[in-house]
């Protein structure tokens, strides 16, 4: 299977750059996997497809402020995520750009204050050494992670947008999506229909936005990422009638259970799913559209079907869907098969697991 398979042309015009307000007021496309039927509803209206019984499952993590724009010496701009703690004050980066930078280069904030020093270059990844507090650096300096293709500097106001209003515990370096579209008021609407919510807790790191580097999409391998289900939360997933999982991220977490049944663990999971791939505990996706030929996209596509994905992703940019992070949402639910069908990939597995 070839990456250029899951390729689509996305024009920037496309990709939202700010979320819309309020939250639940976005675009939400419902795919019936089974018949092929395709609905368009605004995510508001998300309580029309749970059923009493049902169990939706939601990342909590916590999105942390790691994005710095620091400078060189030379005046340079440097775009640093933060995405690993070695230990105190010292931690793994990605930048942009990052070539030229050298090892004992110090990196300084806006009014020439050094802020870090880079003692290491290794893999793509410069190691950094604070000259400042750690608090300095997240409380004054941290800015919300968004992603590259959001071609903006962050603003304050992204700390509270790019982050689910439920989110608790954990440090992830990016947005569990699909998640933001919800409210406190629309949860609390679920709840009220019997839909029973269920938190698991993945710190999204780079495993999750890590492109797939080889041409085969079977040679990518996933960096794993930490995961935690307590014992209340792992009950009430497996006592419900369908399990519907926002996000791929709690998808991935969810699937790394060998058998139909989630257990109360903490631990890492690296689990690659993409086409072919025969789901255990997930009934339901709920999730956003994605970067052409991510890892993300090929979950999804292992989950509907990649024909009918594709054409529900042409029906939504032709429809003016927006698309990516702070786009719009898509569910994908099961429905009595009719005569409409589509067919998925030839069928075949790989696990990785932790």
């Amino acid at each position: 299977m070839y990456r250029e398979e899951y390729a689509y042309e996305l024009p920037s015009e496309k990709i939202a750059l700010y979320p819309v307000e309020p939250r639940d007021s976005c675009n939400l496309i419902i795919i019936h996997k089974d018949s092929g039927e395709i609905v368009h509803r605004k995510f508001s209206d998300i309580c029309d497809y749970l059923e009493p019984g049902d169990c939706i499952v939601l990342n909590d993590s916590k999105v942390q402020p790691v994005r710095l724009i620091l400078r060189r010496n030379t005046g340079g701009i440097v775009e640093i995520l933060l995405t690993h703690r070695l230990s105190e004050g010292v931690w793994t980066s990605l930048a942009r750009p990052s070539k030229r930078i050298k090892i004992g280069e110090k990196l300084q904030d806006e009014v020439g204050q050094s802020i870090a020093e880079v003692i290491e270059k290794k893999e793509g990844h410069l190691i950094l050494k604070f000259l400042v507090s750690e608090s300095t650096i997240f409380d004054k300096l941290g800015l919300a992670p968004l992603p590259a293709y959001i071609d903006r500097r962050p603003e304050k106001k992204d700390l509270e947008t790019y982050q689910t209003v439920y989110a608790r515990n954990g440090f992830s370096i990016a947005a569990p999506t699909a998640g933001l579209h919800f409210t406190v008021d629309l949860l609390k609407k679920i709840r009220d229909k019997g839909v029973g919510i269920a938190y698991i807790q993945l710190d999204v790191g780079e495993g999750t936005f890590r492109p797939i580097a080889t041409d085969n999409v079977e040679e990518h391998v996933m960096l794993s990422e930490y995961f935690r289900i307590t014992r209340y939360n792992a009950e009430l997933i497996n006592k419900a009638r369908r399990v519907i999982a926002v996000g791929t991220t709690v998808t991935r977490t969810l699937e790394s259970f060998s058998q139909r049944n989630v257990i109360a663990q903490t631990g890492e999971t690296g689990l690659f799913i993409y086409p072919g791939y025969k789901f255990k505990n997930v009934d339901a996706l709920l999730t956003n559209f994605h970067q052409p030929g991510s890892t993300p996209l090929l979950l999804t596509a292992a989950f509907c079907g990649k024909d009918l994905l594709f054409h529900a992703y042409s029906e939504a940019l032709k429809r003016d869907y927006r698309f990516l992070s702070y786009g719009d949402g898509m569910l994908i639910i099961p429905q009595k098969k009719t005569s409409v069908s589509f067919e998925d990939p030839v069928q075949f597995s790989r696990n990785i697991s932790s």
